[in-house]
């Protein structure tokens, strides 16, 4: 294995990911890098990758900021599906899965994230009109996120949480604002987060301060429905009726009252900034790729004919899931995969010492030109034609993969899914020449505060 480069603080901009390509072609699929105190192995070969995650334990453990692990310590908490490792992973991981991981369950909240969807078209509208012609919605990435928290609100609670009200509650921007800073502080923090925590910096008191808010908000909005839960469980439920997610994990009984709170809070601040970021890519790539938009355009038209959309519909709309693809294939929401190893592995003739931690660079796979046809460039068709069979199934993997990939894949999916249609039945989309979108990554890959979308009526 080749040396690389000198010790990288947290990066702040894309540009970093634009490095880490220029360091695998220069280094190769695998080499060694020195991130502070510790040495990591990036790897950007699919097959590699392949061979690393399917080789993983019965706890494949994914590194999670140090940040967190000492905010979970503060409080004695032991985290949930997102910080947590282990046997108290697998445990969250395995009650969460049958609810959020088969289709049929997931197909039984589309009714109620299209309601979301229509309320969320309501208020583009009104911001739109409000803004005036000819210019993009202030601070669109936010509306989005309050798109994202009212679905998720909605599968995890049964619950509207007024989040695209007219006037929204103060406490729906601060959740919001809280899990952006929470992201981002722990990811300034990723070095020497002991050292912060011991002299208590302005960002490791920011980030105790986020996930304070996190918390505190999640509660309440859990504490709020934890009566009815309890008479709805005290009553009968008919088979094959819905049970939403809170009452599922109740009636379970294999989660404590405090497991309930910390995997909720989990699932709701990760699944509301990655498929809000995700869905900002989206939109601003449909607007800035006309022709594409036009064939979606099309096939939206085609299947409904005007009607709200149901989860068979989306099994007849190829192109929309393609536009998915693509989208999450040149902007992954996580850049960077990790894991330790678990064993002294080999891999490509190269001895991986256990505990070494290990870097799948899901950006450079995604935009590699030996892997995928003009990688730069946004081709929905790519993932339609008979070259989609030549992609390597690792070389895109935005959700991750196995027992440690997300666990609101299905949900985020469907929520894109249904919004993107709801908002292809009402507008068009172009891009405004006034500014371009400024990526940025703070855990996750985010568009930036603004997105250059003009919204026309169809």
């Amino acid at each position: 294995m080749n040396a690389c480069s000198p010790c990288q603080l947290a990066p702040s901009t894309i540009g970093t990911y634009l490095y880490k390509r220029g360091f695998h072609k220069k280094y190769g699929k695998i080499f060694k890098e020195r991130l502070g105190p510790v040495t990591n192995l990036s790897i950007s070969d699919p097959a590699l990758v392949e061979e690393i995650l399917r080789t993983e334990g019965k706890y494949p453990f994914r590194p999670p900021y140090q940040s967190w692990v000492l905010y979970n310590e503060l409080y004695n908490r032991k985290g949930g599906t997102m910080t947590a490792d282990g046997e108290h992973w697998k445990k969250c991981r395995s009650v969460m899965n049958p609810k959020f991981l088969r289709p049929k369950a997931v197909g039984e909240f589309v009714e109620g994230i299209n309601g979301v969807v229509a309320s969320f078209v309501d208020r583009l509208r009104l911001l739109k009109d409000a803004t005036g012609d000819g210019e993009p919605i202030p601070h669109l990435p936010n509306e989005l996120s309050k798109f994202t928290m009212e679905a998720l609100g909605w599968v995890l609670l049964d619950k509207r949480l007024g989040c695209l009200e007219e006037h929204v509650e103060e406490k729906v921007q601060n959740f919001i604002s809280s899990i952006a800073t929470m992201f981002l502080t722990g990811h300034q923090l990723m070095i020497f987060a002991n050292v912060h925590q011991k002299l208590n910096t302005k960002p490791w008191r920011n980030h105790v301060r986020s996930w304070n808010t996190i918390y505190e908000i999640a509660q309440d909005y859990i504490d709020e429905r934890m009566k009815d839960v309890a008479e709805r469980l005290s009553g009968d439920i008919k088979e094959g009726e819905r049970v939403d997610f809170l009452t599922y994990l109740v009636g379970s009984g294999k989660l404590s009252r405090e497991e309930i709170y910390v995997n909720i809070t989990e699932v709701l601040l990760g699944g509301v900034d990655t498929a809000a970021n995700s869905f900002s890519f989206l939109l601003y790539s449909l607007a800035k790729h006309t022709e594409s938009q036009d064939i979606l355009l099309e096939e939206v038209d085609r299947v409904l004919g005007g009607k709200v959309c149901s989860y068979e519909d989306l099994q007849r709309m190829p192109y929309l899931k393609a536009v998915v693809k693509e989208t999450l294939r040149l902007y992954p929401p996580i850049p960077i995969n990790a894991r330790v190893m678990q064993e002294d592995t080999v891999i490509d003739n190269t001895l991986i010492p256990k505990g070494t931690i290990v870097l799948l660079n899901k950006y450079t796979m995604a935009r590699d030109e030996k892997i995928f046809t003009n990688p730069d460039k946004f081709i929905p068709e790519r993932w339609l034609r008979a070259e989609a069979k030549d992609w390597h199934p690792f070389s895109s993997i935005p959700f991750g993969y196995g027992a440690r990939s997300c666990v609101g894949r299905r949900i985020a999916e469907t929520e894109i899914y249904l919004a993107t249609v709801g908002i292809c039945q009402k507008f068009r989309m172009s891009v405004s020449d006034k500014f371009d979108i400024k990526p940025s990554v703070r855990t996750q890959l985010t568009p930036g505060p603004e997105l250059p979308i003009l919204f026309t009526e169809r």
